[in-house]
């Protein structure tokens, strides 16, 4: 009971607006990924830390600060999805992401508490227009002397605030892994997986019934922080966070998801789209790597960047992830993997949504994040031109209704330095 008093009070607190004024951007281009649609010429209106109204004839309140965004786009903030972003600092290339060691914790390890507000990837990805992220933390893995594991912990919804209130949903998923590392973590094979899996969620389900043998416990390596973790996933409150590539080890996850009546999101999924009929069927969402396309493992041998295209094709809903070699550029930058997608089939809008509102529909929070809509949080973004293209760039960012620095270490790093490797005239 305590700890559901204290999430309320923290998701309270998060809903709370940053900001007592009335905004009016004005004479964009708006993109709502809403009910409004795609407005050539529009007003969005802020009151309060969060959208107002918007649309094409929307009338301005004398007092409102009005931002002239004419010639401009205006969309959602971005959402980084199954990111590390501000949970290490010394992200280079590889996954920097955060994970427990400790036997006795594995799905009741909750990321939320590792995150740095005072990062310097906050404001690097701030200013390319990402204004929240699902953080997510390292699945299992085969790790030398690591306990044998089948769930790597708790995701969060971050936002990336300025004012450091950065927290707005813990406990989003619970996060496992299926392939080469995740049997290894197991036990040695796939069959372990699925054998603990399905264990663990009958043991959550006597947990929740009040029928819990310790004895258990101790031989499935599990805490009862673990069993509270998994109670929202047998009860289907909350998905299992699968990191998969294989389409065999996607059979296996769906099938694993039928039998025990829970909600699961692939994310990686190189070869989801050679079951994409049968994802679509089991209405699981997919987060995938959009610049997969070479055999780095056996497990993607079949990788393609037409994956993102036959999956919406089929009616997936998907979204986009940092992939796991990828330098830290493209952890901050979700519009570039949005944009490469485009150019092998997926439509503009799909691709847009993918770092928009698609994420925040897959993890339950649409009806905050994601979309330009009444009542919604104010998180905005005007560039100055299309988001997906390169060459743009954010002229400014708004999280629930307040002004964001444009600032960031590498923008304060060029301009220290920029008079020094001008050619003289």
């Amino acid at each position: 009971m305590m700890r559901k008093l204290i999430l309320a009070a923290v998701l309270a607190a998060s809903a709370a607006p940053a900001a007592a004024e009335t905004i009016a951007i004005v004479g964009a281009r708006v993109v709502s990924l809403g009910p409004a649609g795609d407005i050539p010429r529009g007003t969005v209106l802020v009151r309060d830390g969060r959208i107002a109204a918007v649309g094409a004839a929307v009338r301005v309140p004398a007092g409102a600060k009005v931002i002239d965004a004419t010639g401009q786009t205006v969309t959602p903030g971005l959402a980084a999805t199954v990111s590390p972003l501000a949970l290490n600092d010394t992200i280079g290339s590889g996954w920097g992401g955060r994970g427990s060691t400790n036997e006795r914790l594995s799905a009741g390890f909750d990321v939320a508490y590792d995150v740095n507000p005072d990062s310097p990837q906050i404001p690097e990805a701030r200013v390319e227009g990402v204004t929240w992220a699902v953080l997510a933390p390292n699945a299992p893995g085969p790790a030398a002397g690591a306990p044998r594991k089948v769930f790597g912990g708790q995701a969060a919804i971050v936002r990336l605030s300025a004012d450091g209130d950065y927290l707005v949903a813990p406990h989003v998923a619970v996060v496992t892994a299926v392939g080469e590392g995740g049997a290894a973590a197991a036990g040695g094979s796939r069959g372990a997986w699925r054998t603990l899996v399905k264990q663990s969620l009958a043991l959550a389900r006597d947990y929740r019934r009040g029928r819990v043998d310790d004895g258990r416990l101790e031989e499935l390596s599990l805490s009862r922080a673990d069993l509270e973790a998994l109670v929202p996933v047998v009860e289907r409150r909350r998905p299992l966070l699968v990191e998969v590539n294989r389409a065999s080890d996607i059979r296996l996850v769906l099938d694993v998801a039928r039998e025990e009546n829970v909600r699961v999101v692939l994310s990686g999924a190189a070869e989801a789209w050679m079951l994409a009929p049968q994802i679509a069927a089991a209405r699981a969402p997919v987060v995938l790597d959009a610049e997969d396309n070479q055999a780095f493992t056996f497990e993607s041998l079949n990788a393609t960047y037409r994956n993102a295209a036959i999956l919406h094709e089929a009616g997936v809903l998907i979204a986009f992830k940092p992939g796991i070699a990828r330098i830290v550029f493209l952890i901050r930058t979700p519009r570039f993997l949005a944009g490469r997608t485009v150019r092998f089939g997926l439509p503009w809008e799909a691709a847009l949504a993918a770092i928009t509102v698609n994420p925040a529909r897959i993890f339950g929070f649409d009806d905050r994040l994601g979309s330009i809509a009444p009542g919604r949080d104010a998180d905005l973004v005007i560039w100055s031109g299309d988001p997906l293209e390169t060459t743009t760039v954010a002229r400014r960012v708004l999280i629930r209704g307040a002004e964001q620095p444009m600032t960031s270490r590498s923008r304060e790093l060029r301009d220290r330095y920029i008079g020094a490797v001008r050619p003289a005239r």
